[in-house]
């Protein structure tokens, strides 16, 4: 199957209420609302374990009637997969080639209990073949989120390309729209808007020299947790961070398929 005829299929399949594009070269490839109440479309590495410590909800939701919580809990026992709860898109990994524009939409609710932890974390991030940390990922460190980039397995291989606090957009919802041009040379580019402004427009290498462009992944990872906590001390024990409204497009000018609209948004 080439690849125009799997983004049709995949558009076909994850039907949206979104109007096309006006440039026709875009389509959306995924939308998931979490409004069936269900995991089948999403994988983790321990499902069982992860589903877990997932609940739907029905507030706070970004549009329509659903969400989804993610939750960690430290003080939950022995368990290997305290340190996360995260999830890929079943059929969105390994797959698309590098040499198109990937859009990706997603809206996030930190709750007014949330706060800043010793030890950092992330809850999106973008991973494939040939790379040990993801190339492109939103952590958590202290009280501000930061947007890194990677192009290689060394340690100094790294940009980072904004941050900015957290506290702000606490109990409410937020919007995140990356387009992204996967290229281990100079074609590279990353642009990112939050809440519709954007933060950041940066080109050159932004992964590893692979065939396959890099998948997303979203959820609490928090590797520092898999230590014993005398090891990495933490201000907090849980974690909970709701998602809604993900989106994936490819091709240029996709941006409006992926974002979600101002009149759904509840705040």
């Amino acid at each position: 199957m080439t690849f125009a005829s799997l983004a049709l299929a995949s558009a076909v399949l994850f039907s949206s209420d979104i109007a096309a594009d006006d440039n026709p070269t875009s389509r959306l490839l995924f939308h998931g609302d979490f409004e069936d109440d269900s995991l089948k479309r999403y994988g983790a590495s321990e499902k069982e374990k992860a589903a877990a410590r997932t609940r739907f909800v029905t507030s706070p939701v970004r549009a329509g009637h659903g969400a989804l919580e993610v939750r960690l809990d430290r003080d939950a026992g022995p368990d290997p997969g305290n340190h996360r709860t995260d999830f890929w898109i079943r059929g969105m990994s390994n797959r698309f080639p590098l040499d198109e524009d990937y859009w990706f939409g997603f809206s996030t609710f930190f709750p007014e209990s949330w706060k800043p932890d010793t030890q950092p974390e992330l809850f999106a991030q973008w991973i494939g073949e040939g790379m040990s940390s993801p190339p492109l990922a939103i952590y958590l460190y202290g009280e501000d989120y930061r947007i890194k980039k990677r192009w290689a397995n060394g340690k100094n291989d790294y940009d980072n390309l904004w941050s900015g606090a957290v506290s702000p957009d606490l109990g409410q919802w937020t919007d995140w729209v990356f387009c992204i041009r996967w290229a281990h040379g100079e074609d590279g580019a990353i642009d990112v808007w939050k809440n519709g402004e954007q933060v950041v427009s940066d080109s050159g290498p932004n992964c590893s020299d692979v065939r396959f462009a890099p998948y997303f992944k979203f959820g609490i990872y928090k590797w520092p947790w898999k230590r014993p906590p005398e090891n990495t001390p933490s201000t907090v024990n849980r974690r909970v961070l709701y998602f809604d409204e993900i989106r994936i497009a490819a091709g240029s000018g996709g941006r409006q398929l992926v974002q979600a609209k101002d009149a759904d948004k509840e705040r």
